[in-house]
């Protein structure tokens, strides 16, 4: 509500907090990616997205400017993997809570419809997976959740949406939601790999920049 730069500072904390979560499981199997590279590239990215997508940039060439010097000071069996790790890390996990500090330069109500995709899949994929004897059962739930929150949207969102606008940005969210938390998971390399932080932001990995540039495309 604040606007960009207050959205930009918390998502900022999730994401330096979540790349490091996911570094540790790394390295717990012998694995080195450069933990600051990463987790400073993905608390970076949501707050140069306050700034512009230039910044964002600047954010990335920095991180893989650290992370080579981070592997060229210490004695590693393998500099190159190390670095691609830490970039495969912190980059989606950063984009990720970078989406939604993007779209608060198109105001508020594009946000909070981005948040609210979401927080409603994310809502119903745990009231209904919880327990669940079926893996789909719960992320079923949740997509059926975004079924009237996207009738909502195509009715009262125009403007700033137009047309059939929301209706495409509800069945994106419907197609990315749930494979967000399969792409962390194969970030991750295990499923059941011990990252809270990240799994905040699961859901936002893959339907997040995605979601982000259409609305942003849609609002030119």
């Amino acid at each position: 509500m604040a606007g960009p730069a207050w959205l930009a500072g918390w998502l900022a904390i999730a994401a330096f907090v979540a790349a490091a979560q996911a570094c540790h499981v790394w390295r717990k199997r012998g694995e080195r990616p450069v933990v600051l590279a990463a987790a400073a590239m993905a608390g970076g990215l949501p707050v140069a997205a306050s700034f512009d997508a230039g910044v964002m940039t600047a954010v990335v060439v920095a991180g893989i400017v650290a992370a080579f010097v981070g592997r060229l000071r210490s004695s590693t069996p393998a500099p190159t993997r190390d670095v691609a790790l830490t970039l495969a890390i912190g980059v989606p996990i950063g984009l990720a809570a970078a989406a939604p500090v993007l779209v608060r330069h198109n105001g508020i109500a594009v946000t909070l419809l981005l948040l609210a995709f979401v927080w409603v899949y994310d809502a119903g994929a745990y009231l209904i997976g919880t327990g669940a004897s079926s893996a789909w059962e719960g992320p079923a739930a949740g997509v059926a959740g975004l079924i009237p929150l996207t009738i909502f949207a195509e009715v009262a969102l125009v403007p700033p949406f137009a047309g059939a606008q929301p209706l495409m940005l509800g069945l994106l969210a419907a197609a990315l939601a749930p494979a967000g938390p399969v792409a962390a998971s194969a970030l991750l390399g295990d499923r059941d790999a011990y990252a809270p932080a990240l799994r905040r932001l699961d859901s936002l990995m893959l339907l997040g920049p995605l979601w982000a540039w259409c609305a942003v495309v849609f609002l030119k």
